[in-house]
């Protein structure tokens, strides 16, 4: 059951905020992170092993490493700031999954749900931060302050 708790909730509600702000005012390195994030996150709650307390979730974490390499993209074709952080929260998010693979005593719960869900939580903010209205410069064109 995907919905049984209420930090699931709270998660889709603070998904659904950011993502909704990034493909209204957004440009495009806004829209396509909202639109992966939002795949990912149906992909994740579809594919999550609810039975499989302790061992690799397999499925999850190429969703999530799918996720990081549209990040990684849009931080490297873009010229903004935002989706550095996002990618590299998004990152930690996998290194605590591989931290699960590696040790078995490691349960699902602390590397994805806690850990994971704290640094998607930076990753939404990264992304929200990106949307919101920067100020104005006084002087359009910085290369000639004289103008």
């Amino acid at each position: 059951m995907p919905f049984s708790h209420f930090y699931q909730w709270f998660s889709l509600a603070a998904l659904l905020g950011s993502t909704g702000l990034a493909l209204w005012r957004g440009g495009w390195p806004e829209r396509l992170a909202a639109t992966a994030m939002i795949l990912a996150w149906i992909a994740s709650t579809l594919l999550y092993k609810t039975h499989l307390r302790f061992g690799p979730q397999t499925a999850v974490f190429l969703v999530d490493l799918a996720l990081l390499l549209v990040l990684l993209f849009i931080a490297l074709r873009s010229n903004r700031w935002w989706p550095m952080w996002a990618c590299g929260f998004h990152g930690l998010t996998l290194i605590l999954m591989l931290a699960t693979l590696a040790d078995a005593k490691i349960s699902n719960r602390a590397g994805y749900i806690a850990g994971g869900g704290i640094f998607s939580y930076l990753a939404m903010a990264a992304l929200l931060c990106g949307v919101l209205p920067r100020g104005r410069s006084r002087n359009p064109d910085a290369a000639s302050p004289l103008t």
